[in-house]
């Protein structure tokens, strides 16, 4: 099954230069002119911004390849691993669009970045200091815990060295926030994946909610794959194809999300390729009406009738 245009889109774009009237450009133009005391740490953010832009479209090409294979190209098909897929390419896609949304000036973006990359180093040095805690492996602990030390202290430099500060929550000790001096722009810390997921992928508004039904083994979920007796000590389990097809619809949308931003950013022309985006998905609408009309007229019990 393939998913969509997306890597002949970006192909395409990466082989052309934006063109002047781009977003793009006109951030590094902002940059250019910006007070000599922070220039150099700003553009070292605005850099940061394509860089993290590009490794995450490698991410969201990564699991759109890994759910091409999972639904059928090899004769089989998953029976959740696609929606936890599909979970990852809409999480690539809505904080790429936050970070290249073309419609945010300058600062924000930038600020953008910075929160990005603070809250980052912060989960990477608590991640170092919780991690193999055995005697033994005391060593290569100490090692992690230097180098994710140093790289933290290099973000909070770079940060400061930019023009901003970082604001603290309510209990005077946490950072929350990213504050740019001498604006009023702030950008809290922590990425909150939800209502961006209702906002940017609007036709897909619960997927997040039902795909952490799988991240989190949740039984109310999981049990669409159960058919048969659900008493007998051998599961019998089948894909729910409903679900395959939203998992695959809610991908083809946040790849489109990906290819528009990303296009949009650069000053290209999106649409050749989001056309194609919607036609996809609306091959898999009619599908899901008709699979639809299958299971209603055949439902299975959510709670087994007897108990084992």
């Amino acid at each position: 099954m393939r998913l969509g245009p997306f890597k002949a889109a970006l192909d395409e774009y990466a082989a052309c230069a934006p063109p002047a009237e781009s977003a793009h450009r006109a951030d590094r133009a902002t940059a250019r002119q910006t007070n000599s005391r922070v220039r150099k740490a700003q553009q070292g953010l605005l850099a940061s911004v394509e860089h993290q832009a590009r490794l995450i479209l490698v991410n969201a090409n990564d699991h759109l390849n890994s759910m091409a294979r999972l639904l059928g190209s090899d004769g089989a098909m998953s029976l959740f691993s696609h929606t936890t897929l599909s979970r990852s390419v809409c999480e690539a896609a809505i904080r790429h669009a936050w970070l290249t949304d073309s419609s945010i000036s300058y600062e924000v973006r930038i600020t953008r970045t910075a929160a990005m990359l603070y809250y980052g180093a912060e989960n990477k040095l608590r991640g170092a200091k919780q991690s193999l805690v055995r005697e033994s492996a005391a060593p290569v602990r100490q090692l992690l815990i230097d180098k994710c030390t140093a790289e933290f202290d290099q973000v909070c430099e770079l940060i400061g060295r930019a023009g901003m500060n970082l604001g603290l929550g309510r209990d005077g000790r946490t950072v929350a926030r990213v504050e740019l001096r001498n604006s009023n722009v702030k950008v809290p810390v922590k990425f909150e994946a939800g209502p961006l997921m209702e906002s940017l992928l609007t036709e897909s508004p619960g997927w997040y909610l039902l795909s952490s039904g799988v991240s989190h083994s949740a039984p109310w979920l999981l049990d669409t794959a159960v058919i048969g007796g659900r008493g007998s000590p051998e599961l019998q389990l089948t894909p729910d194809l409903l679900e395959v097809a939203a998992a695959a619809q809610t991908a083809i949308s946040a790849s489109a999300l990906i290819i528009e931003r990303h296009a949009t950013y650069y000053g290209f022309d999106p649409e050749p390729y989001v056309r194609k985006s919607r036609s996809r998905r609306g091959i898999l609408d009619a599908l899901m009406r008709e699979q639809a009309i299958r299971q209603a007229t055949n439902p299975a019990p959510f709670v087994p009738a007897t108990t084992p």
